[in-house]
């Protein structure tokens, strides 16, 4: 992955910080549209006292853009090996400004300002200086070059990510199925010999109901009744080895498959049985001590326990060999190493892509087969382990050997879930860079639009100090290029939007800035009808609140980003990026949004009592306001399902 950008995760942390204090001074230094725009205005009665400050403030301005550009020049020295593709960004915002000779014309205009005579000029000369100005600007604020590669990579980690997932998930339930199908062995082989230990109860029981009462035994044997004594002894203990039999655990844990289950509910049975022949063989063997003939029913009972048992020892063998299929297994674990081995393959393939070492094609190729490419994919080496132990233990299965593929089975969902670190760690890094940029980005737009429309609003309070009445030409025509001034911010409020919406991740963030946009265009409307009143001014005032609420917002999330803090927290296995805001952050936005519904509602009352609104207009941006604190309410209500 290439290393470009200013916020690049594996740049050190003072670069980064360096680059952005100072894109961001600059940024500052020339768009320091309280200086330039109102100078005109301020010097049009040609007085020596207007145009001194003027002057002084002027140079200013050209010191602190000389600053700059020693700045730009000493980073781009620093950045040059480390962030070559930033250093080149710093060279061609410095050689733009040596193109449009910036500092020469900042000389000429603060000359112009210690002439009187000279004032409208110099003000022509500050918008043409700004303009071009803004050119080096637009150099400095350039999105990353590699934007398209980076999604790219995102998108191709992201789909490894999810196939990995996919494996490891599937070789969770084969070395699942491999362990029951080790235990399966282990119990078929007692449940066989159990069952021949019921059929020598059964032969023997059988013996011992053929003897009358009371019969003696031959020479140095027992008689019938200790038999039978013996016999429900020992019938007993195998009752209590069956139990021990059903309650056998796999060597590794693993959840029991159907078959399993089934084979320990017949396995308890058996040993109830086991149990109840057991007793039935004590009670005959108390009888035949006494002679009695009840001795009869107790024997045939034990019997038919015997048997019962035997049945359910036999019913949970069949279980057991139905499913253990160590074949199907050894396939299914054949099928799943090749499906590792074809991802990391193509992760091979696109390392090497990546890589672009263009003309050697067949020696990276062969580089890449041998597994000595220079270049890796984030968790390709764990794969590569992954599908060795996989091949291991199909080879085990294929013997019949599920307690040797165990083992191999948990190598590969360790390698696995090793692979899926790596690659979220990558995801994260890369998600990070996409963050900072952004933030980045919507940081440099907010400071601009702020800039610029304070300096709208400064020269609508100066025409309306001036008063409607009293508009002249000019006054009508510099009303109109403020008009026209901030559509060109709804418009830049609108790409802010675009942004957000297409970033998708808060749902407070993309609603205030479309409020913003709006509020913006109401303004456009206002100027252009030549209202630059209270209410006007009033608007104009909470343009400018939002959007230092929403710059304090992006820088606060910037300065986490960086610490890797935050409470979106990390990305979760949906892959679903962590949101650009914090909950807390949204919130604070939906409070102030409410606060400047309740505001405007007040303004609006107070232009109807004072006479500078109709009452037309009024109930146009009354109706306007309604929907707005809709708006609020169905936001809170979003936000609140959110988090519920």
């Amino acid at each position: 992955m290439n290393n470009a950008g200013p916020f690049q995760g594996r740049v050190s942390y003072r670069w980064r910080a360096r680059y952005r204090a100072v894109s961001l001074f600059g940024l500052w230094a020339i768009g320091v549209s309280g200086f330039f725009g109102p100078a005109g205005a301020l010097g049009q009665d040609g007085s020596e006292d207007a145009s001194s400050p003027l002057s002084r403030k002027q140079q200013m301005i050209r010191d602190r853009f000389e600053r700059f550009q020693d700045q730009l020049f000493r980073l781009r020295e620093e950045l040059s090996e480390k962030e070559p593709e930033n250093a080149a960004r710093l060279g061609r915002a410095l050689e733009r400004s040596g193109e449009l000779g910036l500092d020469e014309q900042l000389n000429n205009i603060v000359e112009m300002l210690n002439d009187p005579s000279l004032l409208t000029d110099a003000t022509d000369f500050q918008l043409e200086w700004m303009e071009q100005a803004d050119a080096v600007l637009n150099i400095l604020l350039e999105r990353d070059s590699d934007n398209d590669a980076r999604r790219e990579e995102l998108d191709r980690l992201s789909e490894y990510k999810k196939q990995v997932g996919q494996m490891l998930q599937k070789q969770k339930e084969l070395r699942d199925a491999a362990a029951q199908a080790a235990l399966a062995k282990r119990m078929l082989e007692q449940l066989d010999h159990a069952i021949q230990r019921v059929e020598a109860a059964q032969k023997r029981q059988g013996e011992l109901s053929q003897q009358p009462p009371g019969q003696k035994p031959d020479a140095g044997k027992k008689d019938a009744a200790n038999d039978q004594t013996d016999l429900s002894r020992e019938t007993k203990q195998l009752a209590e080895d069956v139990k021990r039999l059903s309650e056998m655990k796999p060597s590794e844990e693993s959840e029991d498959t159907p078959g399993m289950e089934s084979a320990r509910s017949e396995t308890k049975a058996a040993a109830d049985s086991l149990e109840k022949a057991a007793k039935a063989m004590s009670d005959a063997g108390t009888g035949m001590e006494q002679s009695q003939a009840g001795a009869a029913p107790e024997q045939k009972a034990a019997e038919d326990s015997l048997q019962e048992a035997k049945e359910k020892l036999e019913a949970a063998r069949r279980a057991l060999q139905e499913q253990a299929d160590a074949k199907a297994q050894a396939q299914a674990q054949e099928a799943l190493a090749k499906k590792a081995d074809a991802l990391s393959k193509q992760m091979k393939k696109d390392a090497a892509a990546e890589q672009g070492q263009q003309g050697q094609e067949g020696q990276e190729s062969q580089e890449s087969q041998d597994g000595k490419s220079g270049k890796q994919s984030p968790g390709e080496k764990s794969v590569d382990q992954a599908k060795k132990a996989m091949d291991k233990a199909s080879k085990s299965l294929n013997k019949d050997e599920p307690d040797e593929a165990t083992p191999e089975q948990d190598r590969a969902i360790d390698e696995l879930e090793k692979a899926q670190q790596a690659l979220e760690e990558e995801l994260e890094a890369l998600r990070k860079e996409e963050r900072a940029e952004m933030l980045r980005d919507l940081e440099a737009r907010f400071r601009d639009m702020l800039i610029k429309q304070r300096g709208v609003n400064e020269s609508t309070t100066v025409l309306d100090t001036l008063g409607r009445d009293h508009f002249k030409r000019a006054e009508r025509l510099q009303v109109a290029e403020l008009a026209a001034d901030q559509k060109k911010l709804a418009d830049a409020a609108a790409m802010c939007l675009h942004i957000l919406e297409e970033d998708a991740t808060t749902v407070v963030f993309p609603r205030v800035m479309e409020q913003l946009g709006e509020d913006m265009t109401l303004v456009g409307k206002r100027l252009g009808d030549l209202n630059v009143g209270r209410l006007t001014q009033a608007i104009q005032g909470e343009i400018v609140e939002t959007l230092e609420q929403l710059l304090e917002a992006v820088q606060k999330m910037q300065q986490e980003n960086e610490q890797d803090g935050g409470e979106g927290g990390k990305s979760g296995d949906d892959g679903k990026d962590k949101p650009l805001l914090p909950e807390s952050a949204e919130l604070k936005l939906l409070r102030a949004s409410q606060f400047r519904v309740n505001r405007r509602t007040a303004a609006i009352a107070d232009a109807v009592s004072d006479g500078t609104e109709s009452e037309r207009a009024s109930n146009e941006g009354l109706e306007a306001l309604a929907a707005r604190q809709k708006e609020c309410a169905d936001i809170a209500t979003e936000m609140r399902d959110k988090i519920e």
